[in-house]
């Protein structure tokens, strides 16, 4: 799937007229790789229980072996469901006229950033290792005029094409 699909995106305090240039999230690999330590963690109770099916004591205590393993697959179950929330909301919105950052930080906790276009002095790219390399994700740093802080997105896919995009609106603005 591409970041430069049509976009029919909308979002919380979208001003009149302003058109969703690209909705972006972290890359996938922010997602996949708990959720893979996830599964790999899951089957640890049950190669555990492999090796002491055989036991003569398993039966006595197999209830509560399978009570337990459930209880523990529903923690995890709720990990996963916690990264899978936190991945899909937290994303950076490019519109004409601004770059918006959403932030949840947990269940009842979210923080929107955002910075006008005209505002922007330096957008700087770091691509750190192979691997980023390798899938093309890195971080985009946006230095702003004044006493605004730094905005700093991290592990975004394609992060030139991103920072391209955010330079060739900057120009149209202004």
């Amino acid at each position: 799937m591409s970041i430069f699909s049509a976009s029919t995106n909308s979002f919380r305090r979208e001003a009149p007229e302003e058109k969703t240039i690209l909705v972006t999230r972290k890359h996938e690999i922010n997602l996949l790789m708990p959720l893979y330590t996830a599964l790999g963690i899951a089957l640890i109770p049950f190669l555990i229980y492999l090796s002491i099916k055989s036991q003569s004591w398993y039966y006595v205590f197999s209830a509560l072996y399978w009570s337990l393993y459930f209880l523990y697959l529903l923690v995890l179950w709720s990990l996963a469901f916690y990264n899978v929330m936190i991945y899909f909301l937290n994303n950076v919105v490019v519109t004409d006229r601004r770059v918006i950052e959403n932030h949840q930080r947990g269940f009842f906790n979210h923080e929107s950033n955002e910075l006008e276009l005209d505002k922007i002095q330096d957008i700087s790219v770091k691509i750190a290792g192979s691997v980023a390399h390798f899938l093309d994700f890195g971080d985009i740093e946006i230095q702003s005029a004044g006493t605004d802080r730094k905005f700093i997105f991290t592990r975004l896919p394609n992060p030139e094409k991103i920072k391209e995009t955010i330079m060739q609106l900057k120009m149209k603005s202004g």
